[in-house]
């Protein structure tokens, strides 16, 4: 390196001195300025800690009011749902309430510049919080009205349902009557014995070699209540091992719950006035010694019953 480029290098090192000792007593100038502000805002800081310590307190206690009156208002506005009824004011307010409340915790400036007007909210909403009570009580009482209507009511349908089961028992139990009323009689029935020649001869007890074509005689009784129609009259003739008598003209019929065979059957026009009525009847074959029963049905219904010997 040259002698001017090492002078030159020498010259550029002791003017980077000069700048460093100016920087710092700059520097050291700044810092005890810096230090004298730094003080003084310190003392400001603690006073304004203590101002922010006092809001923060104060904001804490109305947060606290807050939070209690916003949980105040819910249960009111729940109370008055469950009640049937609605208040969108209400409900606004606690709206309001809970965005103050969210202000509140995130900035305590706005706590301070909106302290009395949170306070008048909250008169507000205490306000509309008697008013929402009042109105749940009036719609409590009108529900109670409601609940007592019902209850005369539902006892008005209780009695009516009973009188109507009872009408409908007694209805019941008067078309049994009538049903049975209505049933038919056969009374008197006899048997008549027919010879080959046409001579008949009643008696009690008949011969069985002897005892060709029978005529059953019997009169249907008086009945008024019975329907006036044709009656179908199905005639059995039991023998005395219990077997009906049946022919190449037998057929079934219903009794009750039972299909019954019969020997014989007849029509007549019943007009619910005594009527007579004679069937005849060949047996196919000999008849069986001992006593026999007639029996009459009608709709379903036993009539009537009668009996014969053959000897």
């Amino acid at each position: 390196m040259s002698q001017e480029k090492k002078q030159v290098v020498k010259e550029e090192k002791n003017n980077n001195k000069v700048w460093i000792v100016v920087l710092a007593v700059v520097l050291l100038a700044v810092n005890g300025i810096q230090g004298f502000f730094n003080y003084k805002q310190n003392d400001e800081i603690k006073q304004q800690a203590v101002t922010i310590q006092e809001g923060n307190a104060q904001r804490d206690s109305l947060t606290t009011a807050l939070t209690a009156k916003i949980e105040e208002l819910k249960t009111i506005s729940a109370q008055l749902a469950e009640a049937g009824g609605k208040n969108e004011a209400l409900e606004a307010q606690i709206q309001e309430l809970e965005s103050i409340k969210v202000k509140l915790q995130k900035d305590a400036n706005y706590y301070r510049s909106k302290y009395n007007s949170v306070q008048g909210e909250i008169a507000n909403a205490n306000k509309l919080k008697d008013e929402a009570e009042a109105k749940v009580a009036a719609l409590n009482i009108q529900l109670t009205q409601k609940d007592s209507t019902l209850n005369i009511k539902n006892a008005e349908i209780v009695q009516k349902t009973q009188v109507i089961s009872t009408l409908e028992e007694e209805k019941g139990a008067l078309a049994q009557k009538v049903a049975i009323a209505s049933v038919l009689k056969a009374e008197n029935i006899k048997v008549i014995s027919v010879s080959s020649k046409g001579k008949e001869k009643i008696d009690d007890a008949y011969k069985g070699k002897s005892l060709g074509q029978i005529k059953i005689l019997f009169t249907v009784a008086e009945n008024k209540i019975a329907p006036k129609n044709t009656k179908e009259l199905f005639i059995r003739i039991v023998e005395p091992d219990g077997a009906t008598i049946t022919g190449s003209s037998n057929g079934e019929f219903k009794y009750n719950t039972q299909t019954l065979f019969y020997t014989t059957k007849t029509s007549i026009l019943y007009n619910g006035l005594i009527s007579p009525v004679t069937v005849s009847y060949t047996k196919e074959g000999a008849w069986k010694v001992g006593k026999h029963t007639i029996e009459v049905y009608c709709e379903g219904a036993l009539i009537g019953t009668g009996t014969f010997v053959i000897s």
